[in-house]
């Protein structure tokens, strides 16, 4: 005879815990999964949600300040447009100034030089021994200079630009 004191016994418990445990489970399936219940076939992605953002308020690009460096422009869609290409038209006789490269000054060096080189020539011809090594030193100290500097990069970083 089996006395029920109101008290169940071990493996009562467990099973009743256990039916507890799945009936849990079950419920929290249903609840995170309530599409599936009613769409059996189709299996649930798990995809991003586009969330839009504030619309842009004004367009942002590249360009140069009064010294041509580098900056960046924005433009305010709300503001009336037409200014802008006035403000253009008035920068761009800057833009459109012409520069002259003068080489005359270093054009006149080398026609120096030239010329000191002809005469030191023509005095070595005619000189007597004792100048004539003074004079061949001279010679070769003009010719290695009219070398450095009668061509275009010499002329170039010497030149004048206005």
């Amino acid at each position: 005879m089996r006395i029920e004191s109101g008290m169940n016994s071990v493996s009562e418990q467990e099973k009743y815990a256990r039916l507890q445990n799945t009936e849990a489970v079950k419920k929290a399936e249903k609840i995170e999964k309530p599409e599936e219940s009613s769409k059996p076939d189709s299996p649930k992605v798990r995809m991003d949600e586009y969330v839009p953002s504030e619309p842009i308020k004004g367009i942002y690009k590249p360009g140069k300040d009064e010294d041509g460096n580098p900056k960046i422009d924005y433009i305010d869609p709300k503001k009336d447009n037409v200014q802008k290409p006035a403000k253009m038209t008035t920068s761009d006789p800057k833009k459109s100034e012409s520069t002259t490269t003068d080489t005359d000054k270093v054009d006149r060096e080398i026609e120096k030089l030239k010329e000191k080189k002809a005469r030191l020539e023509q005095e070595l011809r005619s000189a007597d021994d004792s100048k004539k090594e003074e004079l061949e030193r001279q010679l070769k100290q003009v010719e290695a200079e009219l070398v450095q500097k009668d061509n275009d990069n010499y002329r170039r970083q010497n030149a004048v630009i206005s």
